[in-house]
């Protein structure tokens, strides 16, 4: 089968959603978790599927969700898994994707946030690296397992920062103004406000699990 490239809208902060949605939905498929398919309904005729408990959506809303929706998969209240984490399972069941971008990931509720940083453990996510991002218009977040990878500069992102989540052993960074050369971290850091060089970078490290973010300063 194919693989697809997917986007998945969660219930976060919605601020930039609209014109990441549109930029992505002819490239993309377009997966709505919970209150992020109320979203879709709202920007678009038609969507690729929903999926969510769907607890703080009105019955008007569900309705809508239901009609624009390909696919509406309801799940109970009480589950062990999140709906950004069904949403994730469906994805990759249903596209075999190559890439999947979450939207509305960061901002709203804290446990919400905290809960889609920790996607990083979450087994179909490792199987991944590199190939699931968090994103809106200032910030581009990738998860990482051990490995050597070359990553290209966003033009938009001025900052690059690689945050450790767990220890990280024999870090190295080349091609950006701060480089590192095979460093152990025995606790998780935060390496944070780097900048590339060029526009690509590499680097490598042999254990642990690594978040990268490319960044940038938000106008007012």
């Amino acid at each position: 089968m194919q693989s697809e490239k997917v986007l998945i809208v969660v219930g976060g902060d919605q601020t930039d959603v609209a014109d990441l949605v549109h930029r992505y939905s002819v490239s993309h498929r377009l997966i709505g978790a919970d209150r992020g398919a109320l979203k879709l309904a709202e920007l678009l005729t038609n969507f690729d599927a929903a999926i969510g408990d769907f607890d703080s959506v009105t019955p008007t809303e569900m309705e809508d969700i239901k009609k624009k929706s390909r696919v509406c998969r309801v799940l109970p209240a009480q589950k062990d898994e999140t709906d950004t984490e069904a949403a994730i399972a469906y994805a990759i069941e249903a596209f075999h994707p190559e890439e999947i971008i979450l939207l509305g990931a960061f901002g709203g509720r804290l446990d919400h946030l905290m809960s889609n940083l920790w996607l990083a453990f979450h087994p179909l996510v490792k199987g991944m690296a590199g190939k699931i991002s968090l994103i809106d218009l200032h910030n581009t977040l990738r998860f990482y397992m051990p490995g050597s990878y070359a990553l290209e500069k966003e033009s938009d992102k001025k900052y690059l920062s690689f945050i450790g989540l767990t220890p990280i052993k024999k870090l190295t960074l080349t091609e950006v103004v701060y480089p590192l050369h095979g460093k152990d971290y025995e606790y998780p850091i935060a390496l944070v406000s780097n900048e590339f060089e060029g526009t690509e970078m590499h680097f490598s490290f042999e254990s642990g699990l690594l978040a990268v973010i490319q960044s940038s300063d938000k106008r007012k």
